[in-house]
This record gives structure tokens, sequence and C-alpha cells, in this order.
């Protein structure tokens, strides 16, 4: 039999949520990368593993691309992985690919996978969008475990920026955003971007412990954000107050998590050492 490990990386639960669905199919050890954010390297005794993770700005989180050059001896194992994303995947699992490469690795399987987007412009989007997706979503984990069991090799998938933003409609329900950010970009700089917390927080920490570079501190009952920022606007989407927003301007971000994601979910990983 195969044994399988799948490590997962999340903001809002998307991908931990498709990691979780893998391993119940294939009856795999569930480990988070934020766990392993302490070790040098990582030993895993499964013969095939999984990497489950957002896309950011069209490829995998840094957090993923450090993560895999701790596993050691990734070239002997059967190595797939699945990116979720909101708007477009673009290229990010040929990226991925690459990345692999260089570590000696092979990447078997690259699969994408749409979920509730939760970024900038997307309070464009409905409840009943996230329904259809999540629900897409347990038909694409089937497709994806009758692949990595039968152990095939070869699936890169990719969007074209043509298909995911002009005929899907979205650019055009985007565009009042995207003016904003332009704007906001082009007079303020992106270091205008920044998250911030508004007059209605009150210094409850949640923010900090969800936080998975441990990048945000509490002072005088504020969060203040350091250098290290992943972009996984964690903060953002578990604050219970709805304090925490992208810049000064409204960018249209609805709060959202994953339905099946507590946020004991997100903290736990944080808290405990990688492999007990």
């Amino acid at each position: 039999l195969m044994s399988m490990e799948i490590f997962y990386f999340t903001g809002t639960g998307n991908s931990l949520a498709v990691a979780r669905g893998l391993a119940d199919h294939m009856k795999a050890k569930l480990t988070p990368v934020v766990g392993t954010l302490g070790l040098e390297s990582y030993d895993t005794a499964a013969d095939s593993i999984g990497l489950i993770f957002p896309v950011y700005d069209f490829k995998a989180p840094e957090i993923i691309e450090d993560f895999i050059k701790k596993i050691n001896d990734i070239g002997a194992k059967y190595v797939f992985a699945v990116c979720t994303y909101g708007v477009a995947p673009l290229n990010a699992m040929k990226k991925f690919k690459v990345s692999l490469h260089k570590l000696g690795g092979n990447l078997a399987g690259g699969f994408a996978v749409k979920m509730p987007h939760n970024g900038i412009g997307s309070g464009v989007y409905s409840q009943y969008d996230d329904q259809i997706l999540i629900k897409n979503c347990n038909t694409k984990i089937k497709i994806i475990y009758e692949y990595v069991m039968s152990k095939k090799e070869g699936v890169l998938e990719k969007s074209n920026a043509f298909g995911s933003f002009i005929l899907s409609g979205l650019l055009i329900k985007m565009i009042p955003t995207l003016v904003k950010l332009f704007k906001q970009v082009v007079f303020k700089g992106w270091k205008s971007l920044a998250f911030r917390a508004n007059d209605k927080c009150n210094g409850c920490g949640i923010c900090s412990e969800v936080c998975p570079l441990n990048n945000i501190e509490i002072i005088e009952m504020k969060p203040s954000w350091g250098d290290s920022c992943t972009g996984c606007m964690a903060c953002l989407h578990w604050c219970p107050n709805e304090a925490i927003q992208m810049s000064e301007t409204n960018m249209n971000i609805r709060k959202y998590h994953h339905p099946d994601i507590r946020i004991a979910d997100i903290i736990e990983p944080r808290l405990t050492d990688a492999g007990s």
C-alpha cells in the first residue's frame, strides 16, 4: 500500500479543507507546514507526498517554496500538488514543478481547485457562488484521489488570463475596485496597501494568534504588523470585529473563511511541535 503524507498551508481554510478531503480519501497523515517552520530539515517516512496551498501572485507562497527545500530525499518521493485559487492559477503549477526540479524532485501531478475568492474585489461574489464552488471542490478531490492512487504522471493544470478574466465576466465586475487599486498605488505606493486596524479593534489579539509567521504584535491594545507578512490575510478574515482592512480605501474585500474550518484549526498547528 502507498504511504502518504499531505502538507498544507492555509489562511482562510480553503486549502485545509482540500487537504483534509484528500487525506480522508487517501488515509494520509496530515501535516501543517506552519508546524515545521522552526526545523532545518524534515524527514518523512511516506513514499508519496502531497502539497496543498493557495496561489499568491499566481505562484506558490514563499512559505511553501521554503518548506520543500527542507524535505529530505525529495527526489525519491512521488509528489503531487494542489493549488487553491479564487481568480486564476495561470502557470502556478508549472512554476512549482520548476522549483521541485531544482531540488532533484519531480511534480507528478499539479492540480488547481477554484475556491471562494477572498482577496481584493472578492465582494462581487455571493454566498451562493461559494456553495457551488465548495460542492464542485468535493468532486475535484475524488478526481485527484484517483489520479494519485494510480500513481499517474504528467498533469499540470493551468488557466489563461483571457478565459479567467474576460470570458468569465469577472473583469467587468471588478473594474471599480481595480480603478481604486490603480489610483491608490500610483498616488500612495504599494506600502499604502498595508494591513491596519480601525476603530472597531478591541485588542483581542486573535489576529496575532492566527498569523502563521508571528508577524503581528499587540502594542497598547492595537495590532502592529512587522515585515514578514506572507499575504495570507488570515488576520483580516478571522478578526471577530471586522476591524482589519487593507489600505484606507475600500478594496471590496468581503470577510470569509471556509464554512467547515474553525479558528482553532488555524491556531492549533502553530502551538504543536512538528511530527507530534
